[in-house]
């Protein structure tokens, strides 16, 4: 399957490759109670910005790509949790995704990663590190990978792809924190096909920087709303 899809560079509405997404690589939402190791959420500073934009809207729909572990630092789980929300949560790292599974969250979850091209491809992560596209480099696999156990190669897909594949093309809020990838995963979105409210983006680690994704943004018509960062400096988000 690898092979196929990621060497023909299948387009990312392919019909096939929409049914391998939702056969293979979707999980449904759980029916479990959670299983957290906090009782109560400590809401970042994405959430606030983004409950208050919607006025506490319930029932919406999120999109979190980079879900780490579904607790930890999550930009959705309040908006699940008290305000009734669902969606769908994307975390490559196979650990962490296992972790996720655990928590037993009320939406689709999926163990992928985004491409940041408009067509599948491989990469290779160390940790929950994003740190290469292999499509055009198969000796990379071998370098990096070959006698490390710290190196993993994932799947990745189109964000659009796995969109159409969880059935989800109006978003509320979409969370985009994918360690330095943000940027190319951005450009692979068909936004005349999608309907996305509001976006968080994590920029610290994108060589385009701040003003590129602002650019870029506004050019597909956002504009910055708020920005949000920790004391540590750990992350930098701007939401649109």
């Amino acid at each position: 399957m690898g092979a196929y899809l990621n060497s023909e560079k299948t387009r990312s509405d392919d019909p096939i490759l929409i049914d391998i997404i939702r056969k293979r690589f979707l999980t449904p939402a759980s029916t479990e109670p959670y299983a957290l190791s906090e009782h109560t959420v400590q809401s970042e500073g994405q959430t606030k910005i983004v409950d208050e934009f919607f006025k506490q809207k319930t029932h919406g729909v999120f999109v979190e790509c980079g879900a780490y572990d579904g607790e930890f630092l999550s930009n959705t789980l309040f908006l699940e949790r008290f305000r009734a929300w669902t969606g769908l949560l994307i975390e490559p790292e196979p650990d962490n995704f296992e972790a996720l599974k655990k928590r037993h969250r009320k939406a689709i979850i999926s163990n992928a990663c985004l491409s940041s091209k408009p067509h599948p491809s491989e990469a290779i992560m160390r940790q929950e590190n994003f740190m290469s596209e292999t499509q055009d480099a198969e000796n990379l696999i071998h370098d990096h990978v070959s006698g490390h156990d710290n190196y993993k190669i994932v799947q990745c897909f189109p964000f659009y792809s796995i969109l159409l594949a969880a059935n989800i093309t109006t978003i509320d809020y979409f969370s985009l924190d994918v360690e330095g990838q943000e940027f190319n995963v951005l450009k692979t979105i068909p936004w005349h096909r999608v309907d996305i409210k509001v976006i968080s983006v994590e920029y610290k680690h994108v060589k385009e920087g701040k003003m590129g994704v602002n650019s870029f943004m506004e050019d597909v018509g956002y504009h910055a709303y708020g920005e949000v960062s920790d004391v540590s400096g750990a992350f930098i988000d701007t939401v649109y």
